[in-house]
């Protein structure tokens, strides 16, 4: 029995003073020194080297399957993004702060944001309905093919009636998005593992070419033939800066020296087959993935870096108080956004499906 009290003796003594000793606590700011030091530390290497040296743990990972080497490849990822978040603050605070453009294409590009992400949601939750409706339509078409010569004749001889009927289309689609929550929207695309726009990151450019116009309706604003606009008319704003988009994701600047660098990466380190290149998939580089979204380019060896939808080409009316933006919305088509400011607000009153390159 002594010999038993003996055993315990040391054990009772040892969790005695485990309680008795408060544990050490570890700075809450002690990782974040940590990080800061390791940035400084390879603050010093090219972003080439950087992404090369990222890009080899993670063929090494895939490889092996070792986390340790999917932690290295993160690290040095990571730091890449930093860099170009820093950049992209920089950038945005080159935008003078009474610039009055500057804040109206924020307004705006928001809107589209908004539109766009009601769009996208509910073309995944329309989903299984569409393409019944396809199948249907699909079926119907092959009993009764469509006569192309009697619609083009009736094209030209009243293009306006032919135009009101796909105005008509499209105000339809447009009335049934808007009544979509946006909150809903949002929620619903997060939880969509398929979807492009799901990443860390919304990647734009500053680049937004704009035209003012003496026109003062919007029904004469649309009829101005967009592309017949001498090239020297349109003015180069980089203003339209955005903080965050509607999704909640940061948005990063994509200028020219990013952009060479990113191609550059691309060409070295992918090499697809001509099929390959052109299958889209959700995920097709997974290197890049959560980060941000990339695309191969429809025409030569580039790649798409700007998330959609990308602005581009602003129409404005003399009071700047209606605007008619382009705007691609995947790497080969686009829509054109019909916006009205009212009550010192810009409000999306239209869309319209556009091209496809």
């Amino acid at each position: 029995m002594k010999l038993l009290k003996l055993c315990w003796l040391p054990f009772l003594l040892m969790a005695m003073f485990l309680c008795g000793c408060p544990s050490e606590k570890v700075p809450s700011n002690e990782g974040e020194e940590r990080k800061a030091k390791h940035f400084e530390e390879l603050k010093g290497l090219p972003l080439d080297t950087v992404l090369t040296r990222a890009y080899k743990f993670y063929e090494q990972f895939r490889a092996t399957g070792d986390t340790l080497l999917r932690d290295s490849m993160d690290d040095y990822r990571g730091h890449f993004f930093a860099r170009w978040e820093l950049t992209s603050d920089s950038l945005c605070g080159t935008v003078a702060p009474d610039d009055s453009l500057a804040v109206e294409l924020r307004e705006i590009y928001n809107a589209v944001l908004e539109f766009y992400t009601k769009r996208k949601y509910s073309y995944v939750r329309d989903r299984a309905k569409r393409d019944s409706l396809q199948k249907n339509d699909s079926a119907q078409k092959k009993n009764k093919p469509v006569d192309i010569i009697a619609f083009m004749k009736a094209w030209k001889e009243n293009p306006d009636s032919m135009r009101a009927i796909r105005d008509k289309q499209d105000s339809i689609r447009f009335a049934a998005i808007m009544d979509v929550p946006l909150e809903e929207a949002i929620s619903g695309m997060k939880e969509d593992s398929s979807s492009v726009h799901n990443v860390v990151y919304f990647v734009q450019t500053m680049e937004v070419f704009y035209a003012d116009t003496s026109v003062s309706d919007m029904n004469e604003l649309d009829k101005i033939d967009r592309h017949r606009i001498k090239r020297n008319t349109w003015k180069e704003m980089k203003s339209a800066c955005l903080g965050r988009t509607s999704m909640g994701q940061k948005v990063l600047i994509l200028n020219k020296e990013y952009e060479s660098l990113l191609n550059n990466f691309m060409r070295a380190n992918v090499h697809e087959s001509r099929s390959e290149r052109y299958t889209i998939l959700p995920v097709k580089y997974p290197f890049w993935h959560p980060m941000i979204s990339v695309v191969p380019h429809h025409s030569g060896d580039d790649f798409y870096f700007d998330s959609f939808p990308a602005m581009g080409g602003a129409l404005f009316n003399k009071n700047h108080d209606m605007v008619i933006l382009s705007v691609e919305e995947s790497f080969n088509s686009g829509s054109y956004y019909y916006l009205a400011k009212k009550n010192g607000k810009w409000k999306l009153i239209m869309h319209k499906d556009g091209w496809v390159a």
